[in-house]
Order: structure tokens, then sequence, then C-alpha cells
């Protein structure tokens, strides 16, 4: 993986992750380590929670290897990627040196309007402004993210889930 030529840098807004180096299409980049919590566990301000499964969020790491720092864009060059308990960030495509890198935060999220939202200022060509559940997003949108592999399983076929529940 890529962790040791990452970096926190200044970005667009607050803070976010750069690569030092070239990394290739389809490359595991980081792996992402936190506290597993259910979701009627979840802390008021639960903004900084990434959801993994139907019920399951990990937790900030503060700044131990900088994943809390991967911002969202519309227009991502990475994507989440979760089996099981492990959470791993792959690059969509090559990503050049001093690049920022970025994700969709609609890809793994079931939240409503009402439970989670937030305005988007990624200044993306595709910028949506507001950023929520994945069932939120355009159709097209949603059939191209998960053609490209970008949609956890409890999202892209949630009856299979599940079903692996009982």
């Amino acid at each position: 993986m890529y962790s040791q030529y990452l970096e926190v840098r200044p970005a667009k807004i607050g803070k976010g992750i750069f690569t030092r180096v070239t990394i290739p299409a389809d490359s595991p980049i980081i792996e992402f380590r936190g506290t597993i919590v259910n979701s009627k566990d979840l802390p008021q301000d639960s903004s900084i929670y990434l959801q993994i499964g139907p019920e399951s969020y990990l937790g900030p790491v503060g700044t131990v290897n900088g994943v809390d720092y991967i911002n969202h864009s519309c227009d991502p060059n990475c994507y989440i990627h979760v089996v099981g308990n492990r959470v791993i960030l792959y690059s969509l495509y090559v990503i050049s040196e001093n690049m920022e890198l970025t994700f969709d935060y609609s890809t793994t999220s079931t939240d409503t309007h009402d439970s989670w939202k937030m305005n988007c200022l990624c200044e993306s060509f595709k910028c949506r402004r507001v950023i929520s559940g994945f069932q939120y997003l355009d159709a097209s949108l949603q059939e191209e993210y998960k053609r490209k592999g970008m949609v956890p399983l409890y999202i892209a076929e949630p009856r299979l889930v599940q079903m692996r529940k009982r």
C-alpha cells in the first residue's frame, strides 16, 4: 500500500491527503482503521464516522495515518472497498504525484437527508451541491458507480446482506 507516500496538507477546504508519488489505477492505497460502532451507539455528531455496513460505522482514528482527512469529491479519484470489517481506499485511475485523494462520500452512505447531509464545496464540474445517502444519486450515476465496483455490497445488493444476517 501507499501509506508511507501520503501526507496531510492544506486543501481547498481544511486539510486533505496528498500523494508524493504516482499511484497506478486500481491500487490499494491505505486501510482505514478505527473503532467499529453500531448505528445505535453513534455519538450525536457522527459526521466523522464512515458507514461500512447496514448498521456498522468506522470511527475516526485521528492523525495516526491521516485517513480522517480524505475529502469528498463529486468527481473522485478513489473509492472505498469494504470486505468484512476491513476498509481500504483504492485508486480509480492513475493518480499523479501531488494530487489530493478523494472519494464520493455518498457511495458508502444509506443516510437520509434527515439523518445526514452536507453542503458540497468540491468545486468539481460534476458537483451535486448537497451530499447524502447513495439513494439520492441520479440513477445513471448509481449504475456507473456500481459498474466500476465503487459501491459496497450492503448498498449495491442490500438483499444479499440482509439474507446473510438470518
